[in-house]
This record gives structure tokens, C-alpha cells and sequence, in this order.
């Protein structure tokens, strides 16, 4: 599937106006939150010219998505997904940088690990709590946590390697809104009638913000 290039996100990181193609590939889900393989391929990295020759990257399994192989040049990749391109030794991270998704090389170690916030708890019983990860995936664990805080994941071994705390003095980043980007200190919450708000000290200014546009990344 394809649409104008003036109605695609503006976080999408190809000018919106200007000479070239009139259309951008969308991914087969979740078009606010990410970019499809081909359009990495084709439009960002420019590796391939033809949905055809992305086509023939994945079908031979030479594309992974945080250490798994995708075949559908459609999959959306998500921001702090990471992307290994085995055959020619590159990985990169999508990132958001200027309110934008950018791929940023990482090495073939850091390719490893991805940051996911943890959204859902579910106790399944005696001492079996399960975590629900941004991302989709579940696991059970016997450790502490709270929804809104953050794991690091080996995405290599399928396994949580630490947990990251919403908690007071934590690192975040600002992943939704006009601040997308830009990262601060938590340094204090703001009760609500309904929630609370967090109170983000970034470089030059402090902002309130819900948890669902934050994310800790340390």
C-alpha cells in the first residue's frame, strides 16, 4: 500500500514536497508509530531502487528486525527498533532526532538491546506476574515493576536484562508531541484528577508531560 507523500506522517524522514516520487510505501500495521522495510531500504537508505529488489533482501533472509528475520517488505519498523543488515555489516536504530525517525548506525553488540516500556501488569498467580511490553511481547517474571517503566532487552537471547524505574532522577526521552526527541531528567510528578502528570527538566525549559509520551531510557 501506498499514499501521496503529503499525507504521510511528519515524522517520516523524506521531504514531503519537491521532485521524485508522489507516493511512499506504508507499513502493513501500525502507520503512526513506524516505517515499513521497503521504505528504509528504498527511500532512506537507498540500498535498493525497486520494491522488487527489497523483496529479494527479504525473501532470502537478509534483513532483521531486532534480531529477527523479516520477510514482509511491509513489516513496520518502530521507533528503538534495531535493523541488521548482516551481508553488508551495517545495524542502525531508528530514533527520532528534530521530530523526525532517523536511522542511526549502531554497532553489531548494541544491535543486541532495545528500550521497551512496559504497558500492562497481569498477576497469573502465585508469584507469576506477567509483563506486557510495548511491543506486543509478554513475559513472566519474578521481578519488581510498574507499568510506565522501561526494560532493556536482549533481543538476541529473548530475555529482560534490566528493568528501568519511572521513578525520580530517571533518564527519559520524549518520544510523542512537539518535544519528541528531546531528552531530560524527571525530576517530580503533577497529581491529577485522573493520573498524574510528569515534570521533565529538559535542556533549556521544564515540562509537564503524561507518561505515554515519555519513555526511560536509563
Amino acid at each position: 500500500m501506498h499514499i501521496k507523500k503529503t499525507q504521510m506522517p511528519k515524522t517520516w524522514p523524506v521531504p514531503r514536497k519537491g521532485r521524485g516520487k508522489r507516493f511512499v510505501a506504508v507499513p502493513s500495521h501500525a502507520i503512526s508509530k513506524g516505517i515499513s522495510i521497503l521504505f528504509l531500504l528504498r527511500d532512506v537508505l537507498k540500498i535498493v531502487k525497486t520494491r522488487k529488489e527489497a523483496r529479494h533482501m527479504t525473501l532470502n533472509e537478509m534483513v532483521k528486525i531486532n534480531n529477527k528475520i523479516r520477510k514482509d517488505v511491509n513489516f513496520p519498523v518502530q521507533v528503538f527498533d534495531t535493523i541488521n543488515l548482516e551481508k553488508a555489516s551495517l545495524n542502525y536504530r531508528l530514533e527520532i532526532v528534530s521530530k523526525k525517525f532517523n536511522l542511526v548506525k549502531i554497532s553489531a553488540k548494541d544491535a543486541e538491546k532495545k528500550v521497551i516500556k512496559i504497558v500492562g501488569k497481569k498477576t497469573l498467580g502465585i508469584k507469576k506476574v506477567q509483563m506486557n511490553l510495548d511491543d506486543g511481547q509478554n513475559f513472566l517474571t519474578k521481578e519488581k515493576f510498574s507499568v510506565g517503566d522501561s526494560v532493556v532487552l536482549n533481543t538476541k537471547e529473548n530475555k529482560i536484562e534490566k528493568i528501568l524505574p519511572l521513578t525520580e532522577g530517571a533518564k527519559v526521552e520524549i518520544i510523542t508531541g512537539k518535544h519528541a526527541g528531546e531528552k531530560g531528567d524527571l525530576t517530580g510528578f503533577k497529581e491529577l484528577v485522573r493520573g498524574r502528570d510528569y515534570i521533565i527538566k529538559l535542556e533549556d525549559k521544564t515540562v509537564s508531560l503524561p507518561y505515554k509520551t515519555i519513555l526511560v531510557i536509563e
